[in-house]
């Protein structure tokens, strides 16, 4: 593996970003006891042709629009992970984390939530959200000293095209 930087997103990089998205929820998210299937994830991610130049260019606002911030992490001029915050006066979120599967456990998440987090500072809490069965997702952020604070309402839990809804955790990393 060569070096890996790590450094703030351009707009030009969400059809990455999103391509890292797509390839890391195919191979995470689907699990038979929620009824959450490759194929409702692969239908999430197809694209409406009359919107997707519209939806494409709101990406890439979002990208850098305050209260939105995203890093990306790089090999070479390949983009294999990012990260995507949104701050608000009580709280900072972390919205989105994704690495490649083939980068990860190879310190590319660490260096990019490390990143977040030393931008972030301590005053305000961190919060973030986690499907309750990805398990090595929520021992990656204990590690960093998150900790599970409840079920994220079933109402405002991630719905798939199929109607099932993502089960997720939220997990909390307080201010100093």
């Amino acid at each position: 593996m060569r070096s890996i930087d790590v450094r703030e997103a351009h707009p030009d990089d969400v059809d990455a970003m999103r391509e890292v998205q797509h390839l890391t929820w195919v191979a995470t998210y689907p699990n038979e006891v929620y009824g959450i299937t490759k194929e409702d994830i692969e239908a999430r991610f197809r694209e409406n042709p009359e919107t997707t130049e519209e939806r494409r260019e709101r990406r890439r606002r979002y990208v850098r629009t305050a209260p939105f911030h995203s890093w990306v992490a790089l090999e070479g001029r390949d983009l294999i992970g990012f990260c995507t915050i949104k701050q608000d006066e009580h709280e900072y979120l972390i919205q989105a984390l994704y690495v490649l599967p083939d980068y990860q456990n190879k310190g590319v998440g660490k260096r990019l939530l490390q990143t977040v987090l030393d931008w972030f500072g301590q005053e305000k809490e961190v919060v973030l959200n986690v499907a309750s069965y990805n398990e090595k997702a929520i021992a990656f952020y204990r590690a960093f000293g998150f900790v599970p604070n409840g079920p994220v309402a079933s109402s405002e839990a991630l719905q798939l095209p199929s109607g099932v809804r993502l089960p997720e955790i939220k997990m909390v990393k307080r201010g100093s």
